[in-house]
């Protein structure tokens, strides 16, 4: 059994919480984690949770791993922050070998501090080099939290609904700036586009004369059992936003840039300052994630235990019948479940597993839930989670 009692925090006494904003669309169902270790969350009480969202989608080669906790400890004592006219070579480092994962052979990255920070770098790039009007994206797709990629307002964005809409026909590609694609996530929802549609609108964005971007906010480093979401469709980008599982929860992201792109940059009209861009800390841990990754062989291990969860829920598709669709790749899954009348199955199952002490939550608006754990997450934990939500499945049957 993962969940047994351990032993009890130094932490004492009531947390209060009442001092703390949350904006993020989600209830607060706990307050008082103490402490983390892979794919279990620890209380103040001495209680173990199973954690199978990577927290924000974003541990994945688990909490405090402990060769990204050296690379913290061992780069803050020595050097933590760059100034604007000098770096450490780390940065080049990690530089160098995010473009060879990517792809990308001849480039640049420049590090930042967010998924959303590093989408809207790369928008606000490609607005500056090239006339044409508009940026082109899948409806229901999620690109950042602010600035031009945030609103997506009519003037400036084409949103192309790929899962009604047979053909590109009606798109005038020849104004289309850059193709800015999410391979996979839609809005947490999990839904794939056919990879000869995305050849297509990438060969004709570049036959017009513009760029790809692809978002690799959600579906980068190794979340798919790939390197990146996009190896899934066979194409290059010229522009990589790398963020959230890049600092495996440290707050670092990346742009890699093709030099198709660098080339035709005025540095006397693209200025983009920010006071943690480049820092040395943020490339170390990022640097460290990829050696985890490789060394640890988690690509192909996403692979195979992503194939052993969505396995089993088809098995339980089809033997209860309250599942409707299982989809996923690597250990981005989603499962979406049928409406009921009588109650929500989705929110039901929510409330028994953390009862239990599973932490999945469920999307808003929504009869899905996203299952992102960790890299890492041990072979007993994964079965715990499946017996354990099969038991509550078969008895939500007899109650519908």
């Amino acid at each position: 059994m993962p969940l047994q009692k351990c032993k009890k925090s130094e932490y004492k006494g009531k947390i209060k919480m009442d001092n703390i904003l949350n904006s993020i669309g989600h209830e607060l169902k706990f307050s008082n984690f103490v402490r983390a270790e892979n794919c279990t969350l620890f209380d103040d009480k001495g209680d173990r949770y199973l954690d199978l969202e990577s927290g924000v989608w974003s541990t994945p080669v688990g909490h405090c791993h402990p060769r990204i906790t050296q690379v913290l400890s061992e780069q803050s004592g020595k050097m933590i922050h760059s100034g604007y006219c000098y770096l450490n070579p780390i940065v080049g480092s990690a530089a160098s070998k995010i473009l060879e994962i990517t792809g990308i052979k001849t480039g640049k990255c420049v590090f930042l501090c967010s998924g959303s920070e590093a989408v809207e770098f790369s928008v606000q790039l490609i607005s500056k080099i090239s006339s044409k009007p508009y940026f082109l994206t899948m409806k229901n797709c999620y690109l950042s939290a602010y600035g031009i990629s945030g609103e997506r307002s009519g003037n400036r964005w084409i949103h192309f609904d790929w899962m009604n809409e047979g053909n590109t026909d009606k798109i005038d590609f020849s104004k289309i700036a850059a193709f800015v694609f999410e391979p996979g996530s839609s809005l947490g929802l999990v839904h794939f586009p056919p990879k000869e549609l995305i050849q297509q609108i990438v060969n004709r964005v570049r036959e017009c004369g513009g760029y790809v971007i692809t978002n690799e906010v959600t579906t980068g480093t190794g979340r798919t059992g790939r390197w990146f979401g996009y190896n899934h469709f066979d194409i290059i980008p010229d522009i990589v936003a790398i963020g959230k599982g890049l600092g495996n929860g440290y707050p670092v992201s990346c742009v890699a840039i093709a030099e198709s792109v660098t080339e035709k940059i005025d540095p006397k009209k693209f200025h983009y300052g920010q006071s943690h861009q480049n820092d040395p800390l943020g490339a170390a841990v990022a640097l460290g994630v990829i050696d985890v990754i490789e060394k640890e062989g988690l690509l192909q291990r996403a692979v195979t235990i992503g194939e052993k969860i969505r396995c089993r829920f088809n098995r339980m598709k089809d033997e209860y019948g309250i599942i409707k669709e299982v989809r996923g790749r690597g250990l981005m899954i989603a499962v979406e479940f049928q409406k009921n009348d009588g109650f929500s199955f989705a929110e039901k199952i929510n409330e028994e597993l953390l009862k239990r002490n599973v932490i999945l939550a469920k999307r808003p608006g929504h009869e899905v839930f996203r299952i992102d754990p960790a890299l890492t997450i041990q072979e007993e934990q994964v079965e715990y989670f499946l017996c354990t939500i099969e038991e509550i499945i078969s008895s939500l049957r007899v109650q519908s």
